[in-house]
Order: C-alpha cells, then sequence, then structure tokens
C-alpha cells in the first residue's frame, strides 16, 4: 500500500471543507503519518469557494498545496467546483463529488440568459479526465438523515469505498467521532455508511 496521499477538498463556505480536512488529517494521525495541511477562504461566509489541501505521509519540509497534476483525490461538496478544482487531479486519481449544483450567482440574477452546466454535462467532463469518478447524492442522503451538515462524512465514506488510502475505514471513523460533538456521533456514523454505499461509475 502507497503510504503518501495528496488530496484537494473544495467546495462552498458553510459546507464543512474543515471539518473534512480536520477528520482525513486526524485519521492519518491515527495510523502513525504525518500530515501537513494548508486552507484557503474565499468569501467563506457568503457562499465563496473554499479549498483545502493535505499531504500524507510525506516528509515535513513538503507543501501540502497540490499544484496541477498532484492530487491523488479530489473531494468537490459542490459538483462545479469539481470540474475547477479538476486540473489539481493526477489523471488516474479519484474524483468523489456531490452531485447537487448550487447555481452561481450569475446564474440565478440573469433571468435564464446565462446557463449552468447539468450534472451530466459535468460528470463528462470529470470521466473526461479520469475513469475513477464516484458521484455521490449527499444532499438527498443528509436530508433522509435529517442532518446537512453530514454531506461531507457522507463523501468521506464513499471514498473510504473506492480509494486505496494509507490508513483504515476504523481510523477515519474514529476521526470522526474526535471531530464532531458527541450528540452527533450515531448520524454522522450512518452518514459514512451511506456513503459507503456508492461506487466508481
Amino acid at each position: 500500500m502507497n503510504k503518501q496521499l495528496k488530496v484537494h477538498i473544495t467546495g462552498m463556505g458553510g459546507q464543512g471543507i474543515g471539518a473534512t480536512s480536520r477528520i482525513i488529517a486526524r485519521a492519518a494521525q491515527l495510523a502513525g503519518l504525518t500530515v501537513m495541511t494548508m486552507e484557503t477562504h474565499g468569501l467563506a461566509q457568503r457562499g465563496g469557494v473554499v479549498v483545502s489541501d493535505l499531504a500524507i505521509g510525506f516528509d515535513p519540509t513538503e507543501s501540502p498545496i497540490c499544484s496541477d497534476g498532484e492530487a491523488d483525490v479530489l473531494i468537490a461538496l459542490e459538483a462545479l467546483e469539481s470540474v475547477r478544482s479538476l486540473p489539481r487531479l493526477k489523471k488516474d486519481g479519484v474524483v468523489v463529488v456531490n452531485s447537487t449544483i448550487f447555481q452561481p450567482l450569475t446564474v440565478r440574477i440573469s433571468n435564464g440568459k446565462v446557463k449552468s452546466p447539468s450534472i451530466s454535462e459535468l460528470t463528462q467532463e470529470l470521466k473526461n479526465w479520469t475513469k475513477n469518478v464516484v458521484l455521490v447524492d449527499a444532499f438527498k442522503d443528509s436530508t433522509e438523515l435529517g442532518l446537512s451538515q453530514s454531506m461531507n462524512v457522507i463523501l468521506l465514506g464513499a471514498l473510504a469505498r473506492n480509494s486505496n488510502m494509507p490508513f483504515s475505514e476504523d481510523h477515519l471513523k474514529e476521526s470522526i467521532k474526535l471531530n464532531i460533538p458527541s450528540k452527533y456521533h450515531e448520524v454522522n456514523l450512518k452518514a459514512f455508511e451511506k456513503g459507503m454505499k456508492y461506487q466508481t461509475m
């Protein structure tokens, strides 16, 4: 098993990018691996883009930033952002993407003059880049669980099922419990299991 992994996480402010990064980082630490992280906020409080990069199992001097073609894994909590971040992903990398599109402001105020691409168009873009695309209906699943904030944990479950990570499923579950208040443990572990049901397209 390759003990090194670079991860690029992207989405909109408020979707739990930071929590996703912390859960992955702690899981790697539980497995005895080094972790470096870097988080970049756009207008996060207004739904702007937020990205987080992790370098796992590298020398501590290694930059966590995923330059073009360096990420082994791309996690996207918003479908449009998955395509914007695609150049960061290796050609044979894994992309785990929430199938929900949150329309940009330019689309919402254009009275139909500006069109947002469909999820099928976005998915085709992803599949043109890598065969390892996992499309996750995290919004629907989290709604069924009654906790919209669990979308990121659903994506982590899908990641665990469909990638060869240098830490275990149990490490991730333990990290979820360490990073989330105890009253939300049960629902988030259920969210993780929901994510485990998804497979590469």
